[in-house]
C-alpha cells in the first residue's frame, strides 16, 4: 500500500496486465490517428515516441503524479505568493501612514488599488494571445521579473501621480500570472487532482496575508531614511525580482520537455491527461474557438460568478485593514488580526478542496462555500460598531472571509468544462474580464466617509452574493443537458453512449472501469479507443466524448 498526495491510500495492482480480453490498450491511441498538424504539443510528441502503447497502471500514476507534485507545486506557490505580495503591499502600507506620507486625498488611495486592475483588463487580450503563442514558462518568468521590478521603482514615488502609473505597469505584468497557473493546472493534473492543486497555489492568498502582515510590520518600525510604505514596496519587489531569476531555468515548458522525467514517465504524464479530454497546449491561435468561446453561455456564466465573488474581494482585500481598524483596534491589533483572514483562507481552500475530489462535484461545494459570506455580510451590515462589539464584529468578519476559497473554485469548475487551446486561454482571458472589473468596483464602493460601516459595500456584496447563487444552480443544470446532449451525439457516431469519466476517479478504480467501459462497448456492439481526440485540440463542444464536470 501506497500513501499519494491527496490523502488517499493506493493498493498497487499485481504484475498482470488489468485487461486481457481486448487487443489494443482501451485509452491508447494508434499513431495513425493523432492529426499531428493541427494537434497539440503532446500529439506530436506521441507520433515520435517509440515506447510501449498501454494502459497505464495506478502504480505508475501515482510513481508519476508524486513527481510532478513535489517539483512544480512548489514553483507556481511561490510565484502566486510573490505576486499578492506585492499587490497586497498597498493594503499594508495604507496601516503604516501611506495616506498622509504620499499626500492622498479624497479616493485616491482606492485608486490605487483599483488602477492594477484596469491594467489586467487593458491587457489581458494580449495575456490570452501569449499563453497561445510562448511557452508559458518563459512568459511567466518575464511577467514574474516585470512586477517586481516594478514594485521597486514605484517605492522611489512620494505622490499620488507616480505611484498611479507604477501600480499601472505593475498590473500590465501581473495579468497573466493566475491564468498561467490555470494553464499549467490543466496540463499536468487530471481533473480529480486539479482543484486540490489550484486551491493550493491559490491558497497563497493567505499565506501572502499572513508573512505579509509580519514583514510590513517589522517593516513599518525600521529605522530608515525612507517612509515606511517605500520600504515596504522595495522589500516585496526584491523578492520577485530575485525568485524570477532561477525559476527560467526550473519550471519546464511542457511535460515533453521535463528534464526530470524519463521518457515513459513522459509517456505517463501525456496519457492522465487524455483523461480530461481537453488537451495540453497548441500554438496555433484559432480564431473559431475564440468566436465559439464568447457565444457559450456558460462562458458567460462562469464570468458573472467571479465578477461576483470579485467585487467582494476587491472591496474587502482594500479595505480590509481599514475595517478592522473600524471595530476599535490598534495599528498593532489590526496587523495581528489582519493574519486570521489569511490562515482562514489557507483552510477553507483545502479543505473546499478535498470536498470537491471526494464527492465529485464542484457546485455544491461551491454553493455551501457562498452561504457563508453571504450570511456574514448581512451581519456585519446589521451590527453597531465600537469598542464593546468587537468580539462579535471579528468572529463574523473571521466567518466572511471563507469567500477566499470561492474565486479558486470557479477557475476549476471552467478550466475542467473547457477544452480547446485557444478557448481554454479565451475562456480564462473573459474570467479575468469579470476579476478585474469587480475588484475595480468593489474598493470604489468603501467610501472613507461612511467609516466604520460602510454601508454601499456590504449592501453590494449582499446583491453579488445572491446572484452569484442563482447563477450557480443555473450553470449545475446546463451542464447536465451538456452531457445528455453528448450522450446521444456519441450514438449518433457509431460510440457507445456510456462513456466513463477516468478524470474524476481515484486511479486504484482504474481497472475496473476499464472492465467496465469494455463490456459496455462489447454489449452495444462498438470497439473504440478511448478518447481517441484528445489531443486532436477539440473544443467541449466539437469533440462528442467530453464529459461536464458538475
Amino acid at each position: 500500500m501506497q500513501s499519494t498526495t491527496n490523502g488517499e491510500h493506493e493498493i498497487m495492482p499485481e504484475a498482470k496486465p488489468e485487461v486481457a480480453h481486448h487487443e489494443e490498450p482501451l485509452n491508447a491511441v494508434p499513431e495513425k490517428e493523432h492529426p499531428v498538424q493541427d494537434g497539440d504539443i503532446s500529439a506530436k510528441w506521441l507520433a515520435e515516441y517509440t515506447g510501449p502503447r498501454r494502459d497505464i497502471t495506478s502504480q505508475e500514476n501515482s510513481v508519476v503524479r508524486n513527481k510532478i507534485d513535489k517539483v512544480l507545486l512548489p514553483i507556481i506557490f511561490y510565484i502566486y505568493f510573490t505576486q499578492q505580495l506585492d499587490k497586497s503591499s498597498l493594503s499594508f502600507a495604507s496601516v503604516f501612514g501611506l495616506t498622509t506620507d504620499a499626500h492622498l486625498q479624497g479616493q485616491d488611495y482606492s485608486w490605487l488599488s483599483s488602477i492594477v486592475y484596469f491594467a489586467q483588463l487593458v491587457f489581458q487580450p494580449l495575456s490570452v494571445y501569449a499563453l497561445v503563442k510562448f511557452p508559458v514558462n518563459l512568459w511567466i518568468c518575464f511577467c514574474f521579473f516585470g512586477w517586481g521590478a516594478s514594485l521597486c521603482i514605484m517605492s522611489a514615488f512620494t505622490e499620488f501621480a507616480g505611484l498611479a502609473v507604477w501600480r499601472f505597469i505593475l498590473g500590465t505584468f501581473e495579468a497573466s500570472i493566475a491564468p498561467s497557473m490555470l494553464v499549467i493546472v490543466a496540463m499536468w493534473w487530471t481533473r480529480r487532482e486539479q482543484p486540490l492543486r489550484n486551491n493550493i497555489w491559490y491558497s497563497a492568498n493567505g499565506t501572502a496575508t499572513i508573512l505579509g502582515s509580519l514583514l510590513t510590520y517589522g517593516l513599518g518600525h525600521a529605522t530608515s531614511k525612507l517612509y515606511s510604505y517605500q520600504l515596504i514596496f522595495l522589500i516585496c519587489g526584491l523578492i520577485a525580482v530575485v525568485l524570477s531569476i532561477p525559476t527560467m531555468f526550473i519550471l519546464p515548458r511542457h511535460p515533453t520537455s521535463a528534464r526530470w522525467l524519463t521518457d515513459d514517465q513522459k509517456y505517463v504524464a501525456i496519457e492522465r491527461i487524455r483523461f480530461n479530454n481537453t488537451g495540453t497546449q497548441n500554438q496555433h491561435f484559432k480564431w473559431k474557438q475564440v468566436i465559439e468561446c464568447f457565444i457559450d453561455p456558460k462562458s458567460w456564466m462562469w464570468v458573472v460568478m467571479i465578477f461576483c465573488i470579485s467585487l467582494v474581494s476587491g472591496g474587502i482585500g482594500a479595505f480590509g485593514p481599514l475595517i478592522l481598524q473600524g471595530f476599535g483596534l490598534s495599528t498593532f491589533q489590526t496587523i495581528l488580526y489582519n493574519m486570521i483572514p489569511g490562515g482562514i483562507g489557507i483552510v477553507s481552500n483545502i479543505l473546499s478542496a478535498i470536498l470537491i475530489q471526494y464527492t465529485k462535484r464542484k457546485s455544491p461545494v461551491l454553493l455551501g462555500a457562498a452561504a457563508f459570506p453571504l450570511a456574514a455580510a448581512a451581519a456585519l451590515y446589521a451590527m453597531p460598531r465600537g469598542t464593546q462589539y468587537k468580539s462579535q464584529l471579528l468572529a463574523v468578519y473571521f466567518i466572511l472571509q471563507v469567500f477566499q476559497c470561492i474565486t479558486a473554485i470557479i477557475f476549476s469548475w471552467a478550466f475542467a468544462n473547457t477544452a480547446g487551446h485557444t478557448k481554454k486561454t479565451t475562456t480564462t482571458g473573459m474570467l479575468y474580464l469579470g476579476l478585474t472589473v469587480g475588484n475595480i468596483v468593489g474598493p470604489q464602493l468603501y467610501k472613507s466617509n461612511q467609516a466604520p460601516y460602510y454601508k454601499d459595500g456590504l449592501t453590494a456584496n449582499l446583491i453579488v452574493l445572491c446572484i452569484m447563487f442563482g447563477t450557480i444552480i443555473l450553470q449545475t443544470f446546463y451542464l447536465a443537458f451538456l452531457n445528455q446532449r453528448n450522450v446521444k451525439r456519441r450514438r449518433a457516431a457509431g460510440k457507445t453512449g456510456a462513456h466513463i469519466d477516468y478524470s474524476l476517479e481515484s486511479s486504484v478504480n482504474w481497472a475496473k472501469l476499464r472492465q467496465r467501459q469494455m463490456e459496455a462497448m462489447i454489449a452495444e456492439g462498438h470497439q473504440e479507443a478511448y478518447n481517441a481526440q484528445a489531443f486532436m485540440d477539440l473544443t467541449d463542444l466539437q469533440n462528442e466524448d467530453f464529459i461536464y464536470s458538475l
